[in-house]
């Protein structure tokens, strides 16, 4: 008798249950702020500490979707946007055939200056029933009709696009950007400082920022060097903004970018045409998880993520606000074409840019300019034996065990829910 009593007292816990993990992410996604989800994440995480499997497991499956009535839908919602509320009016197209239990692509549209999402899909119906996809369009809540190249304007478009994660069964591996004039300045900007998100880009009569300031983005054209790209715009159109895309595209060509296209219409001013694309094949295009190659270019450590990449560490040049040093005969001496491109060769000494592959079974291989640290965001799949992680950087060679852990898969999934990239585990290299 007393071999069974200790027998019964010694029985292991029951693995939860996994409509209870289900819920318990539910809860955990849904939280207001990025803090208030890092601090529930470390707590659920250490009430769960044995339980890494289950909880993989549970949100490779996440997502319980009510059916959505196919055609176009006007919601409000309030977005949590850097720690303010933003009453919100969303306009959702919902393909004919959407099923809640499928993952279906989307194309998060910016509208124009002074214009709202209201109709913004129509163009895009046609298109978007043949794909199954749906358009999501959000009216900007500022009292900016432009595009203000602001932190506020980009993290009320991604509160949009977590919003319509959380009411439809979104493909993580299918969400397209676009937009048009206004529109196509945000898709360039929101790119080209968080790549890692996007399955492809249709940027129309808009196009990326140089100039000395916090404003300039073209500095970052490597992060989308890897994204399909669709460019659309009309030739006689502003000549500044031509001047721009011209050389972000002549740039992209030089970084050996596989899928960019600039269309350009002769007789078209601030406008584009949607003919003459094979927009099927366009849709059908699906960002790579876990890509073996990774590269960032950052100069703020708020954007200083991708995939599996994060910096964390830049030498005393890189900066943000940096103005280059530029000679001023030699300045005097160029064109305009010229004068643009001396400013975007100067802000690669201002620039950090991080390359790091993968070669398989823990091995990596790092190089770059401007960092001083940087993390490694890993899988399982990712990892060597036992753990095992070799790191070359430059000469160095960083050796490391790593330590799968709940609190690295829960942090990192209340912000992204990824269902396809659910890393465990962080190894960092000073």
């Amino acid at each position: 008798m007393l071999a069974a009593a200790l027998l019964l007292a010694f029985v292991p816990p029951q693995e939860p249950a996994a409509a209870t993990l289900q819920a318990e992410l539910a809860r955990l996604v849904d939280l207001p702020s990025e803090r208030a989800r890092r601090l529930a994440a470390e707590q659920l995480a250490q009430k769960n500490v044995a339980a890494l499997e289950p909880w993989r497991a549970a949100c490779a499956a996440f997502g319980e979707f009510e059916p959505l009535e196919s055609g176009a839908q006007r919601e409000e919602a309030d977005l949590m946007v850097l720690g303010e509320v933003e009453h919100t009016e969303l306009h959702l197209y919902v393909p004919p055939g959407y099923d809640p239990a499928q993952p279906a692509p989307l194309l998060l549209w910016g509208h124009g200056a002074g214009g709202s999402g209201a109709r913004q899909w129509r163009p895009w119906q046609e298109i978007a029933d043949a794909a199954g996809m749906l358009v999501l369009a959000p009216t900007e809540f500022g009292k900016v009709a432009g595009w203000g190249f602001t932190p506020r304007e980009r993290a009320a478009q991604l509160a949009a696009l977590r919003w319509v994660r959380r009411r439809a069964n979104i493909d993580e591996n299918a969400i397209f950007l676009g937009g048009a004039s206004r529109g196509g300045h945000m898709t360039w900007d929101l790119a080209l400082r968080g790549a890692d998100l996007w399955a492809g880009l249709v940027p129309c009569i808009g196009g990326p920022r140089l100039q000395i300031g916090p404003q300039n983005n073209m500095r970052y054209l490597a992060n989308v060097a890897q994204l399909p790209i669709r460019g659309l715009q009309g030739s006689k159109d502003d000549p500044l903004l031509l001047a721009n895309l011209h050389l972000a595209f002549e740039r992209l060509q030089r970084l050996k970018a596989p899928d960019v296209e600039l269309r350009e219409f002769a007789d078209l001013g601030h406008a584009y045409s949607l003919e003459g694309l094979d927009w099927a094949a366009f849709f059908a295009k699906r960002r790579t998880a876990v890509p073996a190659r990774v590269v960032l270019r950052a100069a703020d450590l708020a954007e200083a993520r991708s995939t599996w990449l994060r910096i964390t560490a830049f030498e005393r040049n890189v900066a943000v606000d940096a103005a280059p040093r530029v000679s001023q005969a030699h300045w005097n001496a160029l064109d305009d074409a010229g004068q643009r491109k001396l400013l975007l060769d100067a802000y690669d000494d201002l620039t950090a840019e991080l390359e790091v592959k993968d070669r398989g079974s823990g091995r990596f291989a790092a190089r770059g300019s401007g960092v001083r640290g940087f993390e490694l965001l890993l899988t399982p799949e990712q990892l060597g034996r036992r753990g095992a992680i070799e790191v070359r950087w430059g000469s160095r060679t960083v050796r490391a065990t790593a330590e799968p852990s709940v609190a690295t898969l829960l942090t990192e999934f209340a912000e992204r829910f990824d269902r396809t990239f659910l890393p465990v585990t962080t190894v960092s290299i000073r």
